[in-house]
């Protein structure tokens, strides 16, 4: 506790530390807590006594009703635009309460909070109601520091006038500084919120799950808790509602058992953190200048036909610490224009080792003002599928997050250069032109004007040497938008361009070269020369999975060595047969629900919240179990079997429209679509890009890392992109759009060895576009019949 102050540069004299599990608890307590209504004052204070419970909060809580108590009306809970998810919650509680609601703009905050006349509350007038205003020190979207005399003018009674009822109302301020303090000096002797919130892990990145809210002594009497948990009490009745707590706030706060371990340990994370930096001042400059750096860069960045290759979402010129943070945000753009979904430009940095967030980061507000969306289009990407945390980075060809650079005490110049090299081998076309923007002058007198007073004094914080950099304009020019790019386009534009020589082959001479079944997801594949198609694909293709202990499906993601399981599918005896290097073989029934003693398993199809479909299936016991144990070396693994009752769906972008099809086509265990098709001509042609020299993977087994079912010959490459309707053989298919390639393709599934191709030349000659292979449903009901040689029929 000593040793928290202490980094604050404040004492017990003036805040008091309440631990909790992050900076969202610190935010949930102060919901909870605060006295909306004022019906406690400076003066009341827990007293303990022991000879009775006469003294205030001895007998409970006291329920208040509605929005009043006493004639007194509730005051007003304001945040800021840019304040993190944890905080909109806030307004729930406050709303519960009776409190007023009011979201403040970023431009209007700014008109407000800036202007220099400070009326100070009289301080014998009388306060009708509490009021709160929570605002971020630091934003953690685009990293702009919001300026801490903020603080004191809210205190003053500054935001009366922008209450709905415009009564004087008691200001208290809570100050969101999760972000500010990870790179930052917050000095509580030079600027006094009532209450601070923060992360531990956010500062040293361990210990997980520990936070604390600072709360100014002054203000604990605006703090009211009703419940009280183990610790909180100097004694409690069981029989009857009396009770009294512990006169220190941080004790009446703590419930139960504290993380004592984790709290220890900050001890040791702030004296690391000093011999490894020296003090704040040193981290802010060091990841101030790499941000700027970085920044430098990509305001200058032009593909070779001089378009902007970046769109940077900031607020300001990244030329003084004292207004910006370590924070770069931004998304990638086209030669023409369009944008770069940025879970393209997420995997291209996976496959590079590059850490990077992607998204709107808990931010909904700052994520909305800087991509320009108005509530309408929030709903509208809402309903068109598009959530929180999901992978739709593209509606309509708009952007629905963006990509977020942070730096630490522990990021170099050379991290900072492999993310520059990165960006522009695989996102700039041609090569780069460096130019500032047209744009540039007005935005940066702007930017002087809005922060005119902060840049002359800096808040409380400490003078950093002002570098002049670039800038990028909040009213930069809109981009002119083609919609979302079709795969097929760009794929062809780029043939086109390197005028690479193709042979024109007449449409009847397609044909199926392989077929393949994996009967277990993730696992190898069984190659066959005919096989029957099934309600759900080909037939018993992913209707086996590998689960964790924890009921979460096991993929090559996690365990290289899940594809040198070779399964097999012995229809004569009804059995899946699995077969894996230096140990005997096993099998288990194909139908294990007729010797199952009925235990029905339930899990999750993966362990991403964005692919949380929740499947039924049954275990296919502990036999089976053991050896898959044993073969990958993971104890408690399972084999589970998709039900037959489970119901799935395509995820694919199209619905089916043939007329002996009225429902969606449902799926096994497969992640998108019913069936895989990959062009052998696409691949040889991908093989060619591979360089010789510095290719690490082996071009003979490329074909087998797409995990394709169906393998077709006969056309140019990637003219299968183009198609919608086609027919193999009797079956009639429908197109469900291309494949997003992930990090499974760089695994020699011959070997399980990993490498960084091909997915590096596929997302460097595509601009991050990873897409590769058409997921496909089937239009035609029944089982039929799909073999080698078959013929494909455009329709």
């Amino acid at each position: 506790m000593y040793r928290v102050l202490q980094h604050f540069n404040t004492s017990l004299n003036d805040y008091s530390v309440i631990f909790t599990s992050g900076a969202t608890h610190s935010l949930k307590l102060v919901a909870e807590s605060f006295d909306w209504i004022g019906s406690t004052t400076k003066n009341d204070k827990f007293v303990s006594s022991q000879n009775g419970f006469k003294e205030k909060g001895t007998n409970g809580c006291i329920l208040k009703t509605d929005s009043y108590s006493d004639g007194r009306n509730a005051g007003t809970f304001m945040y800021l635009q840019d304040n993190h998810t944890s905080v909109l919650g806030m307004r729930e509680l406050a709303r519960k309460h009776g409190a007023a609601v009011c979201c403040l703009p970023h431009e209007e905050a700014f008109q407000c909070l800036m202007h220099c006349g400070c009326p100070d509350l009289d301080g014998s007038s009388v306060c009708d109601g509490n009021s709160l205003f929570v605002y971020p020190a630091q934003c953690n979207y685009s990293g702009l520091k919001y300026p801490l005399s903020w603080v004191s003018k809210v205190q003053n009674g500054l935001l009366n006038c922008k209450t709905e009822h415009k009564r004087q109302s008691k200001w208290f301020c809570l100050l969101d500084a999760a972000s500010f303090v990870s790179t930052s000096v917050l000095d509580l002797s030079q600027v006094q919120p009532d209450f601070v919130c923060l992360s531990f892990y956010k500062v040293f990145g361990y210990p997980t799950g520990l936070g604390a809210l600072l709360v100014k002594n002054s203000s604990a009497f605006v703090l009211e808790r009703c419940y009280f948990g183990g610790g909180t009490v100097l004694i409690s009745l069981s029989s009857q509602c009396e009770h009294v707590p512990r006169p220190a706030l941080s004790d009446r706060f703590e419930d139960g058992t504290i993380p004592f371990l984790s709290i220890a340990a900050l001890h040791h994370g702030f004296t690391v953190l000093k011999q490894l930096t020296g003090d704040m001042a040193s981290v802010m400059n060091h990841t101030f200048s790499l941000a700027r750096y970085l920044f430098q860069f990509l305001v200058r960045l032009h593909h070779s036909n001089e378009s902007p290759a970046t769109i940077l979402y900031c607020d300001t010129t990244y030329e003084d610490a004292s207004t910006q943070g370590n924070i770069i945000n931004f998304n990638m753009l086209r030669p023409n224009g369009e944008y770069v979904g940025f879970i393209e430009v997420l995997n291209v940095a996976n496959l590079n080792g590059i850490q990077l967030r992607t998204g709107c980061f808990c931010n909904p507000g700052a994520c909305q003002r800087h991509l320009k969306l108005s509530d309408d289009d929030l709903r509208s990407h809402f309903q068109a599928g598009h959530v929180c945390g999901d992978e739709r980075d593209l509606v309509n060809g708009q952007p629905t997050g963006s990509v977020r650079v942070s730096f630490g005490y522990m990021t170099t110049k050379s991290d900072v250069d492999k993310l520059i090299n990165m960006l522009t081998s695989y996102f700039v076309q041609g090569p780069p032109v460096r130019k500032l923007p047209e744009w540039w002058p007005d935005f940066k007198q702007a930017y002087i004007q809005k922060y005119q007073s902060v840049l002359q004094k800096c808040d409380g914080l400490l003078n950093v040497d002002r570098v002049k950099t670039p800038a990028i304009v909040d009213g930069r020019p809109k981009l002119q938008i083609n919609g979302d790019a079709d795969d097929s386009n760009c794929i062809s534009n780029y043939l086109q361009l390197n005028t690479m020589p193709h042979e024109t082959v007449d449409g009847s001479s397609i044909t199926v070269t392989d077929i393949y079944v994996y009967p277990v997801k993730s696992c190898g594949g069984m190659r066959t020369d005919s096989w029957v198609t099934g309600s759900k694909g080909l037939l018993y293709d992913r209707e086996w999975m590998v689960v964790t202990p924890a009921g979460v499906g096991l993929t090559q993601k996690r365990d290289p060595k899940l594809c040198l399981i070779q399964p097999s599918i012995d229809l004569n005896s009804g059995l899946l047969i699995l077969r894996f290097p230096e140990m005997p073989p096993i099998s288990v029934p194909l139908d294990v629900t007729k010797n199952h003693n009925d235990s029905r398993v339930e899990t999750s199809l993966c362990q991403s919240k964005v692919c949380g479909d929740r499947v039924q299936g049954w275990d296919c016991g502990d036999d089976v179990a053991s050896w898959l144990s044993d073969a990958l070396g993971r104890q408690g693994l399972r084999l589970i079997q998709q039900s037959v009752c489970d119901s799935r769906v395509s995820k694919g972008k199209n619905k089916l429209t043939a007329q002996d099809s009225n429902a969606e086509p449902v799926l096994s265990l497969s992640n998108e679509a019913q069936f895989l098709l990959v062009n052998r001509s696409s691949v040889e042609w991908l093989s060619n890009q591979l360089d010789k020299d510095q290719c690490d993977c082996n071009k003979e087994t490329l074909l087998e890392r797409f995990r394709s079912n169906l393998v077709i010959q006969g056309l140019k490459p990637f003219e299968e992109n183009e198609w919608a309707h086609f027919q193999i053989g009797e079956v009639k298919f429908q197109s469900e759009g291309s494949c997003t390639r992930c990090q499974i393709v760089c695994i020699d599934q011959t070997t399980g060895e990993k490498t960084r191709e091909p997915l590096r030349t596929l997302a460097a000659i595509f601009h991050g576009k990873t897409r590769f292979g058409v997921y496909l449903s089937q239009v035609s009901k029944g089982n039929m019949n799909i073999s080698i040689g078959d013929k494909v029929n455009i329709l």
